[in-house]
């Protein structure tokens, strides 16, 4: 297999991409195995978080051009004929508000590997890692709407830096402009990853995809709209059992347990 999938804890699922004498460089194959890997997390009820991590040196190396011709159409890792839109399908489940997604980088995360991060709602990483946009270096543009994502991470000025000159940034730099949220020591990663679900677990469910959902839509929306929505969202998380869970908890100065509900 082409991914490795763990629950290294309950409510966690560990993704962690499996071709390390590549450097995980993506092809064809290993985005549908790492989109089977997402749909098996999403479609178990019990996986809140989704942490991805990368085997052998780095996170992964971008796409594999020894892999197919991109100027053919049959093959083409963006085709509908070639990959039945794979990549595409698989950055959009990411936005899913159900679910948590934490990308975990060490060595390299470059191309196709740091759209993949920025497409995930956190990054962390270990103090090894270096993050680069190589699709200029090889005659390509980004895709996975990192055109949209990368400016609102790090603003426009720096997402020009990045994107434009194709500049290699260490974990200082990136945790610096913003494009990561934490920085481990080496090796550490995987666990500071792990450390940040286990603070999102301690959210009630229901919540905690409303947050997701209102940061996702807000974006496309004036001011008054945004306001409207999270005035009709809180309406409706108040009526939930979590809700009075947490009143009865804070009531009781005991931790709450939440269902979901």
């Amino acid at each position: 297999m082409l991914i490795q999938y763990e629950q290294p804890r309950p409510q966690v699922a560990l993704i962690r991409l499996n071709r390390p004498e590549k450097m995980n460089a993506f092809s064809i194959p290993l985005e549908r195995d790492l989109l089977s890997g997402i749909r098996r997390a999403c479609d178990d009820e019990d996986v809140r978080v989704v942490i991805f991590a990368g085997a052998g040196r780095a996170f992964s190396g971008g796409w594999d051009l020894g892999e197919t011709d991109l100027t053919d159409a049959e093959h083409h890792p963006l085709s509908g004929r070639a990959g039945r839109h794979t990549w595409l399908e698989l950055i959009r489940t990411l936005r899913r508000p159900d679910k948590l997604f934490i990308a975990a980088v060490h060595g390299y995360a470059a191309g196709q590997g740091l759209e993949l991060c920025i497409a995930s709602d956190l990054i962390v990483c270990a103090d090894s890692a270096r993050f680069y946009f190589a699709e200029t270096r090889v005659g390509f543009n980004m895709t996975s709407g990192t055109a949209k994502l990368l400016p609102l991470l790090v603003g426009l000025g720096q997402a020009r830096r990045l994107a434009l000159l194709g500049q290699t940034i260490d974990a200082t730099e990136a945790l610096r402009i913003g494009l990561v949220v934490e920085v481990a020591s080496e090796g550490r990663h995987e666990a500071s990853a792990l450390r940040l679900a286990e603070e999102a677990l301690k959210g009630a469910p229901l919540a905690l995809a409303a947050q997701k959902q209102l940061l996702d839509d807000a974006l496309g929306m004036p001011l008054e709209a945004v306001q409207d929505f999270e005035t009709q969202m809180s309406f409706r998380l108040t009526s939930t059992e979590d809700h009075q869970e947490a009143k009865r908890a804070f009531a009781e100065k005991r931790k709450p347990e939440f269902k979901g509900r």
